[in-house]
């Protein structure tokens, strides 16, 4: 606590002696680059408080860390930092940086109100933590976590005991409902006064303010997604059906595999020297980066008892380093999700190496952080293909599986996106009225979900509904950007690398287009381009 307060003070007591500077032009420079720095160290405080949530969220110190920082620390520190954002843009900063400007003048100044519902918005995520790190399931005289337990579903076979476990699955997760209920009504209340202090009618309006697209536009995406891939699905559905030997699929039927390859192992303790080879194979400079994370002990990958579900990439902005907190059982399929990862540090990486790098060119374009991470996913795993001579079959059997992945992923978007529309554009709804909602828009076709009307209810209980929202249409307009550049790739391995390289060094200044643009792809989106990555699903599953 000491160690945390004297840090915080210090960036406290710098902010303050700038705020007192107020530069004309010709000192502004130096000023920035100052304010520049105090805003990484901000952000490095704040990433520890989250990497300890992740990683040992049970602890007592940690929640004290934590209700420090973020009650009597960071308030503030943003406090000072709209201070400092004011004097910025009142002292030219357009002229010396217009980019970072331009994205100042879209979120003014924070008000005293603003930053006392932030800080409560960030304790609610906080709370959310807590509540889902307690989810466990007792199967089989064991206890397990429910990320152990979600692998192991992978793996039965047997249909009576793949429905018995994914039921104490749900089960687990439904003793969590209630609280999860309550929380994320006051979540909503949060969220719509910050979007009236905002001065937005509401917070899907907040939202849509700084994105290229509109609200309107996102809905003709999603219905233009569910038309051009339904064929995708239908015939998934159908395949898995058969090869289960099943009349109809049942919801614990969608996640066994189907036949599970045996002839190539990967254990978890194989998982960063395998990422190293397979990334090496890409580019010397992506493999230096599991280097670089694995020296300064960056991997944290198994999971245990506390650790909340979910896979996360923290990258210090100071440091240029980056953390993996992740929980996976071992597996090609679960090393899907450390490429994944690796493909967010990577990412970043390249961000941290260019000179003069700014904070803002970290934030604020979750469309082109997940493009990065969903092509190093795909291209990642037909190199560790290569790599490992996986014979054809077994190739045929882990494509397929990605392909169900994405298909999953593009439902999950719809669904959500779709819901969380309806959320924020009204008064905060009842629980009654959310479960409602949840489960008419829900997408069964393929499915019997009778009789599991409490699960419906709850499918909206996911992590990103709680801390990321809006964050999945920014996942549809990534993985179709990332087939879209697999369909390159296929095409010209070399040149689509070197384009996909110069991309990563454009931060977020630079703009989605831009950056999309650099790595070969058009945005937004044609329907042709639809078609494109479809194909590649196509060519995936023949």
């Amino acid at each position: 606590m000491q160690n945390l307060d004297r840090r915080a003070q210090a960036i406290v007591d710098a902010q303050r002696a700038l705020t007192a500077l107020n530069p004309g032009q010709e000192a502004l420079p130096g000023w920035f680059r100052s304010w520049n720095e105090l805003k990484f160290s901000v952000q490095s405080l704040w990433l520890e408080q989250i990497v300890a949530q992740h990683t040992r969220s049970d602890h007592e110190e940690t929640e004290a860390l934590h209700r420090r920082f973020s009650e009597d620390w960071l308030p503030e520190m943003e406090r000072l930092d709209g201070e400092l954002q004011r004097q910025a843009l009142a002292s030219g900063l357009a002229d010396l940086h217009p980019a970072v400007a331009a994205a100042l003048a879209e979120e003014p100044e924070p008000s005293p109100r603003l930053l006392e519902l932030r800080t409560e918005e960030r304790q609610l995520f906080k709370e959310y933590q807590t509540i889902t790190a307690r989810q466990e399931v007792e199967y089989a005289g064991e206890r397990l976590t429910v990320a152990a337990a979600e692998a192991r579903l992978r793996t039965t076979r047997e249909q009576d005991e793949r429905e018995a476990l994914w039921r104490q699955i749900k089960a687990a997760e439904l003793a969590c409902a209630p609280a999860l209920d309550t929380l994320f009504g006051r979540l909503l209340q949060v969220r719509r006064d910050i979007a009236f202090e905002s001065g937005h009618p509401d917070y899907a309006s907040l939202n849509w303010a700084d994105r290229a697209d509109t609200i309107a536009s996102t809905e003709t995406l999603l219905e233009a997604i569910g038309e051009v891939f339904q064929g995708v699905e239908r015939g998934l559905h159908e395949h898995r059906a058969e090869a289960l030997g099943v009349q109809t699929l049942r919801p614990w039927d969608l996640d066994v595999a189907l036949t599970v390859p045996t002839t190539f192992q990967l254990p978890i303790e194989e998982y960063v020297p395998t990422a190293e080879r397979v990334l090496n194979r890409l580019d010397v400079q992506f493999g230096d980066v599991v280097r670089q994370i694995r020296d300064h002990g960056g991997f944290d990958l198994a999971p245990r008892p506390g650790k909340p579900n979910g896979n996360i990439c923290a990258h210090s902005m100071k440091e240029g380093r980056s953390v993996l907190v992740c929980n996976f059982s071992g597996g090609v399929e679960s090393f899907r999700g450390l490429l994944h990862e690796l493909g967010h540090a990577a990412h970043h990486h390249s961000i941290s190496s260019v000179p003069d790098h700014v904070f803002w060119d970290f934030t604020g374009f979750w469309e082109v952080q997940e493009f990065y991470a969903f092509v190093f996913t795909y291209i990642g795993l037909l190199e560790f293909f290569e790599l490992h001579a996986v014979s054809e079959e077994e190739r045929r059997w882990y494509l397929r599986s990605t392909v169900e992945r994405i298909m999953e992923r593009f439902s999950d978007v719809e669904e959500r996106t779709r819901l969380e529309l309806w959320l924020y554009q009204q008064e905060p709804p009842t629980t009654n009225e959310i479960d409602a909602a949840s489960r008419r828009l829900t997408r069964t076709a393929g499915v019997d979900w009778r009789d599991l009307d409490d699960v419906l209810n709850k499918r909206w209980q996911k992590p990103h509904t709680f801390k990321y929202a809006f964050y999945n249409i920014d996942y549809a307009i990534a993985m179709l950007a990332a087939l879209q550049f697999v369909h390159a790739y296929q095409q010209d391995r070399t040149a689509s690398l070197e384009r996909l390289k110069c991309s990563m060094l454009l931060g977020a200044t630079a703009g989605a287009q831009k950056i999309f643009a650099e790595a070969g792809i058009t945005y937004p989106f044609q329907r042709a381009q639809l078609e494109c990555a479809r194909s590649v699903l196509e060519d995936w599953l023949a």
